[in-house]
């Protein structure tokens, strides 16, 4: 695994109880990183830290009558990225690297076997199609 993921992983699991964690300065640190290092162990250190920073926003957030469900979609947003990343080869999409990529996070749990991004990975092109408000993808009828 890359040092510089360790190092983020040590400061913040060291960071002193009861002392304000800066949440949004590691987030970005996570999403530096995260364009920096592309090896697939330390991608998942990334990830896994990122989750920990959203377990710890979320808990905010529902002690302070925040926005869950926006964060949520937020959250998922920034994961399908991360994913997404992991999977360009030549700036373009290789759908098989994302089926094993999504069929990873699913064996985890880190992933639904429904989720959208599974779905497309798997070959719906209309998986996403809720998400950008346009009507379910009909296949044409010949008559």
């Amino acid at each position: 695994m890359d040092q510089r993921v360790i190092d983020l992983w040590d400061r913040l699991m060291s960071h002193g109880e009861g002392d304000a964690m800066p949440l949004p300065a590691f987030r970005n640190e996570v999403l530096k990183l995260h364009e920096a290092i592309s090896d697939e162990e330390s991608r998942l250190g990334l990830m896994r830290i990122f989750n920990l920073i959203c377990d710890l926003v979320a808990a905010h957030l529902e002690e302070t009558g925040g926005d869950l469900e926006a964060f949520a979609q937020h959250r998922q947003g920034q994961i399908w990225m991360f994913l997404r990343a992991e999977c360009l080869v030549d700036g373009v999409l290789d759908r098989p690297r994302l089926r094993y990529v999504t069929e990873r996070e699913v064996q985890a749990g880190r992933m639904v076997e429904d989720d959208p991004l599974r779905r497309y990975a798997l070959g719906d092109d209309s998986a996403f199609d809720d998400f950008r408000g346009m009507p379910p993808h009909k296949k044409p009828t010949r008559h």
